[in-house]
């Protein structure tokens, strides 16, 4: 039995090359490939909900008994502009109101959804509170927009490079628990990790209790095994820590999409492998 349930992150419309997004193309492809891999979900990666027929998503990831995992939205502020900080005030709805259409399309097939990059960076550390409390109005209405729906928001570690504040795992969990609403949890991005927490399993122990997702990338954005990562310490660390949830390969797609798709998932499975065996000679 697998350790964690193994997603992928996918696009279902032209995106840059460069984008951490290992399958790309229509759904039925998508979803033909992620399954015959041996994935068993996907992840959504969307600038804009309306764009596509929700009806059609689900029913071609249910044949291919594929869960989805999330939607993730960074694509409407790198592709859109859409920011819940920004200092337009109607900036600032535009931002909230798509996201409400991402809770409603995770709702339809079952999905959370990633709010992370969208909170964009600080422009003046001076006001930090002002725009601090600007997202966390922003979080408390998705939170109770998307409460009815049963739709989690997840809360993500980002580089300091991308988002000036809440970037190391114990920043982002003292803020979920701030918020204390049950369904803003803690997502957990490896890439991110590996420049901003300087222990990497205390930091899983410490966002445990709050935690409901997890990225897998390995150095540059490659796929699991393709860098430096140890990435049996955070598979240890997150196996101790009780976490069973996703964990989704957020990479670029190289050498290419199928390619970087299947190394990263053996890779982890003999990884497990290898944990099992480890675990099973100590006792």
């Amino acid at each position: 039995m697998a350790m964690f349930t193994y997603g992928v992150a996918c696009a279902l419309d032209e995106v840059s090359r460069e984008a951490p997004i290992v399958l790309r193309g229509g759904i039925d492809q998508i979803c033909e490939t992620a399954a015959q891999i041996g994935y068993q979900a996907i992840e959504l990666q969307m600038r804009d909900p309306q764009r596509f027929d929700w009806r059609d998503i689900r029913r071609v990831g249910d044949q291919a008994g594929l869960k989805f995992a999330a939607i993730a939205t960074g694509r409407e502020f790198v592709e859109n502009g859409l920011c819940l900080i920004s200092d337009d005030p109607a900036g600032r709805r535009a931002a909230i109101d798509r996201l409400k259409l991402h809770i409603d399309m995770a709702a339809f097939i079952g999905a959370m959804v990633i709010v992370g990059s969208m909170r964009s960076k600080i422009s003046d550390f001076s006001r930090f509170d002002h725009y601090l409390g600007l997202l966390t109005e922003a979080k408390l209405e998705l939170a109770e927009y998307a409460e009815g729906k049963n739709v989690v928001i997840l809360v993500e570690n980002i580089l300091a490079s991308t988002s000036n504040y809440l970037n190391t795992m114990r920043q982002v969990t003292d803020y979920v628990h701030r918020l204390n609403r049950p369904n803003i949890l803690v997502h957990l991005d490896t890439y991110s990790m590996l420049m901003e927490d300087n222990d990497i399993a205390a930091a899983v122990e410490y966002c445990a209790s709050k935690l409901a997702y997890v990225h897998f990338a390995d150095s540059a954005r490659l796929f699991p095994g393709g860098g430096n990562v140890d990435f049996k310490t955070f598979m240890k660390a997150l196996r101790k820590a009780g976490y069973r949830g996703y964990v989704t390969t957020e990479c670029v797609p190289l050498p290419d999409e199928y390619a970087c798709a299947k190394n990263g998932l053996d890779y982890l499975r003999a990884l497990e492998e290898c944990i099992r065996i480890e675990s099973a000679l100590v006792r």
